[in-house]
């Protein structure tokens, strides 16, 4: 595409205002909490921006003929430790297990929805796994003995190697070709400072390389991706062409610093994000799409998360440097529902779900954007696997007592469409409807 095109953009951003910005966002009058309970979304006295209800999902007539490109975004797939431990050297007849008949069922569901679809790339904002490895507390041994601390610490780097492996092969074995950034439950899930139990933040806090080494090894070095920064993020951040005229750029939002973790990027990876996107304008490319787990405008619905948000928001060099840039789309995780935000051009999408959120009604259930490009033109629609059957009636084992799934869910096939939004290039909203309706507030 002509670097004019890329020009145009600057001009639409600077004289019309394309979206929601900073200013309006500060002054905005909205009530958010922290998750009051599982089952309550925290986004209120919020309207939609469209005169088409969000229940709707009628979108216009998509194009004819094959996509140019086309991609499967699912954020916090699957948010669990769902796998065989069975097959560890370390099980034996009368262990526990992390998996059941239902669960492969459901996630063969999933997947097959994925896989008809039919998309080039599958993206995974973050939250693959459940992560809470810091302590047996069944005393199992499963990944070994955890008698001392370095024990605990091996036991949670077999626990890693073990689950983010099994995730990864499930793509694999279905030829799924997936690009996968790191999520808070990836790395432990939050706090890791504090607390309830200082033991395990500490563990998770001084394992914070170990989780990131696992996800590297197992989820991210199979791609081969060569475009990373220097630094710390290294491994779990990089750009990829997937299409002549689409670039993915992966962004690693956790770093640790002053003995906590934080929702932030590192200066290299920064300074990394402003080259690589600059070079993206200097050719002249059509669409710029970046995900990371966190979302960045805030606020957004939630659903049973702990509602992280990238620190500094729309005022961070992070979102300033996406914005300097004419980021198309910013995909993101971390809240378990559907959300679109749009400021300084960006169209933010927070989406995605877990595999075990058992709502009847189906909120937290794993969603997915499906992402078709014709020139300049891009057609999202989400879709949802709302529980067909769950059963509450026991908890399905997990290495640490606190995070485990109901024993049963079954969720509906196929999954439901809940909104579409169809961009150009020039980073214009040109419709949207259900949940894809961007939020404003007054």
């Amino acid at each position: 595409m002509e670097t004019t095109h890329r020009a145009a953009r600057t001009l639409l951003t600077a004289v019309a205002g394309v979206g929601v910005g900073v200013a309006s966002l500060l002054a905005a009058a909205v009530t958010v909490g922290a998750d009051a309970s599982p089952y309550e979304s925290t986004v209120r006295a919020a309207s939609t921006s469209s005169a088409t209800s969000v229940g709707a999902t009628e979108a216009p007539a998509r194009p004819e003929g094959p996509a140019d490109y086309t991609f499967l975004s699912s954020p916090d797939f699957m948010n669990s430790d769902l796998a065989d431990v069975s097959k560890l050297r370390t099980w034996h007849r009368g262990m526990p297990n992390s998996w059941n008949s239902s669960y492969a069922t459901t996630i063969d569901t999933i997947l097959d929805g994925f896989e008809s679809e039919r998309p080039d790339d599958v993206f995974v904002a973050g939250d693959l796994v459940d992560g809470h490895w810091a302590s047996d507390d069944d005393r199992t041994g499963i990944f070994g003995p955890t008698r001392t601390y370095a024990e605990r610490k091996a036991a949670l780097k077999r626990a890693a190697d073990f689950y983010f492996s099994e995730w990864r092969k499930r793509f694999d074995r279905r030829d799924l070709p997936v690009y996968a950034a790191v999520g808070d439950h990836d790395i432990g899930d939050n706090p890791w400072r504090g607390g309830d139990d200082l033991a395990k933040t500490s563990l998770k806090r001084n394992s914070f390389n170990v989780f990131k080494r696992s996800f590297y090894k197992h989820v991210l070095a199979p791609n081969r991706v060569a475009e990373r920064p220097h630094g710390a993020a290294h491994d779990t951040a990089y750009a990829k062409y997937v299409s002549p005229e689409v670039l993915l750029v992966t962004v690693d939002v956790f770093q640790r610093t002053g003995g906590n973790v934080i929702a932030k990027l590192d200066r290299n990876q920064l300074k990394w994000l402003n080259r690589t996107l600059a070079a993206a304008e200097r050719r002249g490319t059509d669409w710029i799409v970046v995900q990371g787990h966190t979302p960045v405008i805030r606020p957004v619905r939630t659903y049973g998360s702990s509602a992280l948000y990238y620190k500094g928001g729309a005022t961070s060099p992070f979102w300033r440097t996406m914005a300097r840039h004419h980021v198309d789309l910013y995909l993101n995780g971390e809240v378990h529902t559907v959300s679109v935000r749009r400021a300084d051009g960006i169209t933010q999408v927070s989406h995605g779900g877990t595999v075990q959120m058992a709502s009847t009604k189906g909120e937290g259930s794993t969603n997915y954007l499906l992402g078709e490009v014709f020139g300049d033109t891009m057609w999202l629609r989400d879709n949802r696997f709302a529980p067909r059957a769950v059963d509450f009636s026991r908890e399905l084992w997990q290495y640490e007592r606190g995070h485990r799934p109901v024993i049963r869910k079954v969720v509906r096939d196929p999954a439901q469409p809940i909104g579409h939004l169809v961009l150009t290039s020039d980073n214009q909203l040109v419709h949207s409807d259900g949940m894809l309706t961007p939020l404003t507030f007054s």
